[in-house]
């Protein structure tokens, strides 16, 4: 299969390309990947066979490169900044969308794979409770200009479901868990760091998560599945309080240090049953143990020399 990414240099695209490569894989894909030209691409050193195309969301031109003669394209980027105005994040993100939207069409591309997030749901209806979790039907009210952002786009891609230009699937993730390639930026490990020195940390809120090899499996079971044509999947494992996490992580590294803090709020339930009728599996804390464990070994290894090559 013949696939087009976007944001290939960041968390998800990073794991994902690893798992498209992967020697065992039931199929070979062809893999090309927009980046930018001063983009940090060590970690990708691995991965020869892909074939890079030096642009962006804005550059139509480098759009049009991206997608000719292939079949699916998984278009996981979103331009964060620097910027100066919310206006230059609509235009990069919502407006280079649309254009990466358009060149797929043109282009004659067969499905197209939209990362979007939960953060979209800014007002919760009163009838979700814990026998009626929020799920893919619940209606969008977005919250914050990433949640306005994500949520036009999603309209965007739909409408070209409509038109029956392509097949489309978007996947909502929550916060998602997994080592990144600047070590130092991957979820929970300033709070690995600190307790691992045994230094006291102080904690409060709470968070749902995922893993991000649970994205990158939604991913894989989406690819080319007509059964996953027109379907929104929400990514969840759980949900978890952030002072809970700290006293879990002060046991799994057997640190002298001492999560403190105050308990975050409940949460608001939310279903990932449609993600689990595809086959993605969640390993729940297990999966959270795995991580801080593999997460203080590397900070044990690498300690300040996190360089990108050993992520």
């Amino acid at each position: 299969m013949n696939i087009a990414m976007t944001g290939i240099t960041g968390m998800v695209g990073s794991h994902l390309i690893k798992r498209l490569s992967e020697a065992d894989a039931a199929e070979k894909h062809n893999v090309r990947a927009l980046i930018r030209e001063h983009s940090i691409v060590e970690h990708l050193k691995p991965f020869e066979d892909v074939d890079y195309i030096i642009g962006d969301l804005e550059d139509k031109e480098s759009l049009a490169k991206l997608v000719e003669d292939v079949d699916v394209v998984i278009h996981l980027a979103h331009f964060p900044g620097p910027v100066q105005t919310a206006d230059e994040l609509v235009r990069a993100n919502v407006n280079g969308s649309f254009d990466l939207l358009e060149a797929a069409r043109k282009a004659k591309v067969k499905q197209f794979i939209f990362m979007s997030a939960c953060t979209i749901f800014g007002e919760i209806l009163p009838t979700v409770d814990e026998d009626h979790p929020l799920d893919e039907n619940h209606p969008v009210k977005p919250g914050s200009l990433y949640g306005a952002i994500k949520s036009s786009i999603e309209a965007f891609c739909f409408s070209y479901q409509k038109s029956r230009a392509f097949e489309v699937t978007i996947l909502r993730p929550v916060t998602m868990y997994g080592v990144r390639p600047q070590l130092e930026k991957s979820e929970w490990f300033q709070t690995v760091d600190y307790l691992a020195t045994n230094y006291n940390v102080d904690l409060k809120g709470s968070t749902k998560y995922v893993s991000v090899g649970a994205v990158c499996q939604a991913i894989d079971k989406v690819l080319g599945n007509p059964e996953a044509a027109g379907k929104i999947y929400h990514l969840v494992d759980g949900h978890i309080h952030n002072l809970d996490l700290g006293k879990m992580i002060v046991d799994i590294i057997d640190s002298f240090g001492e999560a403190e803090g105050i308990m975050g709020e409940k949460g608001v339930p939310m279903s990932n049953q449609a993600a689990k009728d595809l086959g993605v599996e969640f390993k729940g804390k297990e999966g959270i143990i795995e991580y801080i464990k593999l997460i203080h070994d590397m900070q044990m290894k690498y300690g300040g020399e996190r360089a990108m090559e050993n992520w």
